[in-house]
């Protein structure tokens, strides 16, 4: 048991550095432009979808 917790405990924390990296690398990333940062947001709100995390109804358009 004790292993499997462990093991998953990995898993999330590999996930979520990951996560975190990708959303650094959108928000560096000098080919998209600042109008307003419509652009980053929605990379990262897509990352985050992508990532099954739901960003509420604000992003159905």
């Amino acid at each position: 048991m004790q292993e499997t917790q462990e093991f998953y405990r990995c898993l999330v924390s590999d996930a979520s550095s990951r996560a975190l990296r990708q959303i650094r690398d959108i928000l560096a990333d000098g080919t998209l432009s600042d109008e307003s940062c419509f652009h980053r947001i929605e990379a990262i709100v897509r990352l985050l979808e992508d990532l099954g995390i739901d960003c509420g109804d604000r992003h159905d358009f």
